[in-house]
């Protein structure tokens, strides 16, 4: 039996309540988003940029800096992103209290490319104006989990997780047009209106017992805002914040034979990102760039819609990211060579799940602790490189950490 098309011709068919955030499906636990500024040059440095801003990726990353453009530019971006992501792939866990110490922990791994970030700039005096395309997600995952048992405290066996499947795609596209003004010699700022396309695709199903759907195709227009300024020769100082959407969608949990437990509207919200950054800039060859980023990841969890029954509560943390990185230009050569180092800490943002540790509700609460992991943060180092012609600029970048791994090569041309 097709599960997808049947299932999902059963939601479009029922009404549902509305509601404001993601669901308890365990699938969501594991959507990795990727805040990196866009380009090859921004992510060698680490994706330290906001101070910076000075090539044609400002257009999304902060507007304010495509005042620095001394001619029109079309800039273009292809990314390669590699994901390791964990999830509970069988043995057993105890409730009251809950123990994961024999819960088997294993890997998904999947890759996506596609063309990240394309844009054009048309540079005038003090101003100018920017259009956009960004992808700052595509995601996909899909594994088996084996049955899994659910012991007491004593370590008796007294119910079972079956054999499950899961997969997951999902993206989302962002469409913008940029505009900057500089106010004096010192200081700018620039917009940006944002129209953003998500897409969602999941299935859960658990062999025998029940499986889950979700689906989403919805947009939703937002806004980006930076400024940046120019404290001295060496310093610069930036700020940008970066509004993510809401997108509705809907999801539902069935029964083996298909037939509907709970069919909601709910939402997805992308996190908001606010971020300041500070370059220094001793030297024509030489630059140093710090960002710090606020990153509300607890968008995702507010107001979360359970299709369980469940007493779980879901809830994810908001996180700093800080960002660090440096590029030096070889100056003596016809075409200038850049070399681009960078490190950064991601902070940790999974789902996770609490609720009561004891009395009838706890069961389910404890399963739930097992399926939603808790991450840790990661240490990212990257690496890249730059050739500058007389109206041409390529850079290739990689960067590193335990989870995901990121190639990137761009290309600008000035004209």
């Amino acid at each position: 039996m097709r599960i997808r098309p049947i299932a999902l011709a059963l939601i479009s068919a029922l009404a549902a309540s509305p509601a404001f955030a993601i669901t308890s499906d365990e699938v969501n636990a594991g959507i990795q988003f990727n805040f990196a500024n866009p380009g090859a040059r921004a992510l060698g440095m680490g994706g330290a940029f906001l101070g910076l801003a000075d090539d044609a990726t400002a257009a999304y990353t902060n507007p304010a800096g495509l005042t620095i453009l001394g001619a029109s530019e079309i800039a273009l971006e292809y990314r390669n992103t590699d994901y390791t992501t964990p999830f509970a792939s069988g043995g057993s866990f105890r409730s009251e209290p809950f123990n994961s110490a024999n819960l088997g922990i294993d890997e998904a791994d999947s890759s996506s490319g596609s063309v990240a970030y394309f844009s054009y700039t048309y540079a005038g005096d003090g101003w100018a104006l920017a259009a956009f395309r960004h992808q700052p997600l595509s995601f996909d995952v899909a594994y088996t989990q084996q049955p899994i048992a659910i012991q007491n405290a004593a370590g008796a066996q007294i119910s079972s997780l079956p054999l499950k499947t899961t997969s997951l795609d999902t993206d989302l596209v962002n469409y913008g047009l940029s505009g900057a003004y500089r106010f004096s010699d010192q200081f700018s700022m620039g917009v940006a209106i944002v129209y953003s396309q998500f897409d969602l695709e999941s299935r859960t199903a658990r062999a025998g017992r029940n499986f889950q759907l979700q689906q989403a195709d919805d947009n939703d227009v937002t806004f980006n805002v930076g400024a940046l300024w120019k404290l001295n020769e060496q310093w610069s100082l930036g700020a940008a914040y970066r509004r993510g959407g809401s997108f509705e969608y809907r999801a539902g949990n069935f029964n083996a034979a298909g037939e509907p437990l709970i069919v909601v509207d709910t939402a997805f919200d992308v996190p908001h990102v606010f971020g300041v950054g500070l370059s220094w800039r001793p030297s024509d060859n030489f630059a140093l760039a710090l960002d710090v980023n606020r990153v509300q990841y607890g968008n995702l969890a507010n107001g979360y819609d359970d299709i369980f029954g469940a007493a779980t509560v879901l809830d994810i943390d908001d996180g700093t990211e800080i960002r660090l990185g440096g590029e030096y230009v070889f100056t003596q050569f016809t075409n200038p060579f850049s070399v681009r180092a960078g490190v950064w800490r991601e902070p940790e943002h999974a789902l996770f799940a609490t609720g009561p540790t004891s009395g009838p509700q706890a069961l389910s609460v404890d399963i739930d602790r097992a399926l939603f992991l808790r991450g840790d943060d990661e240490l990212h180092y990257s690496l890249g490189f730059g050739w500058a012609f007389s109206s041409f600029q390529f850079d290739l970048a990689a960067d590193f950490s335990d989870n995901v791994d990121t190639y990137s090569a761009s290309g600008v041309v000035r004209f």
